[in-house]
């Protein structure tokens, strides 16, 4: 099993009489790539503050590396890099000189690394160039590259796909896939769910400030199938079970194969003929909002 990388227990935060994170576990393995999903105001900011502790929490334990933030935070944080909401950088420096001077926080950061860290975000041709003439894609691999600058074994990256074109995520996913590969942790909270599905091994849903479910996004996948059914008519479709009515003659239900058996047995018994029934692909955006509107 690959090495644990971070490791929340039992983690709470209230603001008044709001839980916000309401006892949320979550483990990150080396080379995962996590999805961070849920609706606006669920916890998914606070976690992640909460993590590089830019959030205080009121219980519970953070580990990175093995490391208590608490107690070892210098340790801990050491082996992570981030890039929370909009970076902020000297736009009239270039981005060489923004790196450069970043790299002073740290011991040991050589030109090679740099280097490295330019050709590896795509920055080659352009990192002589003020900030101030940077797109936002651009802007958006420079913030990654000083995230990178400590050679991180946990990268955090907080709504990284905002305004990006399509080039702009291709190059994105290109970067967290070299990284993963080369055995870096990855956690990325994002609303593009579609993009997600592409980039990451792992999802974790939240609602509410609670953890729905983490896992690997293909046994997610697996264990939330969709079925189309193709029946006589759908009139009394909604008193037998839980569904969503497409037409009059077809309607959807999200369950496992196992209750397909007794799913036509309630329609055979109700006298509705079933004339084909069709397993679906859910995607990772099927699943979220089927989860999100029920549990």
């Amino acid at each position: 099993m690959n090495n644990l990388v971070l490791h929340c227990e039992n983690v709470s935060k209230s603001i008044g009489r709001k839980k916000i994170l309401d006892n949320i576990n979550l483990d990150i393995y080396e080379k995962d790539v996590i999805g961070l999903i849920g609706l606006n105001g669920v916890g998914k900011t606070t976690l992640i503050k909460a993590i590089l502790s830019l959030q205080k929490i009121d219980t519970g334990n953070i580990y990175i590396n093995n490391y208590d933030i608490k107690c070892k935070f210098t340790n801990a944080i050491l082996g992570v890099g981030a890039v929370v909401e909009t970076p902020i950088f000297y736009n009239n420096l270039t981005g060489m000189e923004n790196l450069k001077l970043k790299k002073r926080m740290y011991k040991n950061i050589t030109d090679d690394r740099i280097n490295e860290i330019i050709k590896l975000v795509g920055l080659k041709d352009r990192i002589k160039d003020k900030v101030s003439k940077y797109s936002l894609g651009m802007k958006e691999r420079l913030g990654i590259a000083i995230a990178l600058l400590n050679n991180p074994k946990l990268l955090i990256l907080d709504e990284p796909t905002n305004g990006l074109d399509p080039e702009g995520i291709k190059d994105l996913k290109d970067i967290i896939h070299t990284l993963s590969n080369n055995g870096t942790s990855i956690l990325i909270s994002s609303h593009i769910l579609s993009e997600l599905e592409s980039i990451c091994n792992k999802v974790c849903i939240m609602k509410n400030g609670k953890i729905l479910e983490t896992d690997d996004i293909n046994k997610i996948k697996n264990r939330n199938s969709s079925y189309l059914f193709e029946v006589s008519d759908t009139e009394n479709i909604n008193l037998l079970f839980k569904n969503k009515i497409l037409e009059d003659n077809k309607f959807k239900v999200w369950c496992n194969k196992e209750f397909i058996p007794l799913i036509v047995e309630s329609l055979t018994k109700s006298d509705i003929k079933i004339y084909s029934i069709k397993k679906e692909e859910m995607s990772l955006e099927d699943i979220f909002l089927e989860r999100s509107s029920n549990d």
